[in-house]
């Protein structure tokens, strides 16, 4: 983010903080709790949010150099990334073409694989999804191999991230899906080094979002972690088609009342802290040199989420990166098990709907899109 994108989220927000208020929408906003727990929603959910849009599925610096591969599971989809020789980050089914199998575990990465072979029967696959080897083609019969190479996914880099649709032959212009908020986001892109990941687990993952996109918990959930230096209820936000900016600041923010303009510097003083939304479930803190990424999904059910966090910095500078093993610890033990109770308060039947404020503007921007995109 720019120095002049950064002053004027920093003069709204300090407005709001000297005179108690905050980013709002028109009106409270009314969601029935079905919208939740209903099997039929999540599924919808899943197919056409997290199934047909893009997504993000990591960070490029996780594939820092050809040979670079990554796999995972989205929404109960095998997914393998790849960077071949070229440079070029591609996506795919993990599948093998002649079984079904899964080529290459969850959680297996690395930096020098040019060719994959199914722990089955040994058909291998090079990192640009090509059928390469078949073992005793002879006895097994002819296989065109031009027509068995891995399943592709639409992959793009954009913002120093891999964004990856989940569907085969689903095609997204990514440009003009991300719309204004790539000029805004200014990212560090290919400066950034990766630096690590964690994987948390919650609720049902609206649930989750949620927590993330206001500060209207921040004195009460957070009272003794964030609490004590974040401003509560206090944000700006933004809007670019479905995705958004939502800008916390820390109580330090009032101490710019009395320093000149010209010495401001918001983000490198950590007055601010920008987390952008790319919807539908990945969120992006920026911070001076680096970025944590946090990537919510669906779970098995619909009362669970997981939100795999990545984070990458620019290498060679001198600051400090938020800790991982904290951050994972504070969404995993104060927000996210809250979740879970929440979910569980939904299906008592105690309420039929639940509101949202007119200080939470960002969760009803979330709530109008989902409707939209269902």
């Amino acid at each position: 983010m720019d120095m002049t994108r950064q002053m004027s989220l920093t003069r709204r927000l300090l407005e709001y903080a000297q005179n108690g208020s905050t980013a709002l929408a028109s009106a409270v906003l009314e969601v029935p709790v079905e919208r939740y727990i209903d099997q039929e929603v999540w599924e919808a959910e899943v197919e056409h949010l997290f199934k047909r849009l893009p997504i993000v599925a990591g960070l490029s610096c996780e594939l820092p150099k050809p040979g670079a591969y990554i796999a995972l599971t989205i929404a109960g989809v095998p997914l393998l990334l790849t960077r071949d020789a070229q440079g070029r980050v591609n996506a795919f089914l993990n599948v093998c073409t002649h079984r079904g199998a899964k080529i290459v575990a969850d959680g297996g990465c690395g930096g020098a694989a040019n060719r994959f072979s199914c722990p089955y029967h040994g058909w291998t696959f090079d990192n640009t999804g090509m059928l390469i080897g078949v073992p005793d083609s002879g006895l097994f019969g002819d296989v065109d191999r031009s027509s068995h190479g891995l399943t592709r996914l639409q992959a793009d880099e954009r913002l120093g991230m891999v964004f990856v649709i989940l569907t085969p032959g689903v095609s997204v212009d990514i440009d003009e899906y991300l719309g204004g908020i790539a000029e805004h986001f200014g990212a560090h892109g290919d400066k950034l080094s990766f630096a690590g990941t964690r994987m948390v687990k919650g609720g049902n993952w609206k649930l989750v979002m949620e927590g993330h996109l206001e500060s209207y918990h921040f004195s009460t959930l957070h009272r003794n972690s964030i609490g004590p230096w974040m401003m509560n209820n206090c944000s700006a936000s933004d809007r670019f088609g479905p995705h958004q900016l939502i800008t916390f600041c820390a109580k330090s923010i009032r101490d710019l009342v009395d320093t000149p303009q010209d010495q401001w510097r918001p983000l490198d003083d950590n007055h601010i802290q920008p987390q952008y939304h790319f919807f539908p479930g990945t969120l992006v803190t920026q911070f001076k040199d680096s970025m944590l990424v946090q990537m919510v999904r669906p779970g098995a059910t619909p009362g669970e989420a997981t939100n795999r966090l990545a984070f990458g910095q620019v290498a060679g500078l001198d600051q400090e990166a938020p800790k991982l093993d904290e951050v994972a610890q504070l969404v995993e033990v104060e927000d996210y098990s809250l979740s879970y109770d929440i979910f569980t308060g939904m299906k008592s039947g105690a309420r039929k709907a639940i509101e949202f404020g007119k200080n939470e503007p960002s969760i009803q921007h979330f709530h109008d899109n989902l409707k939209h995109y269902l």
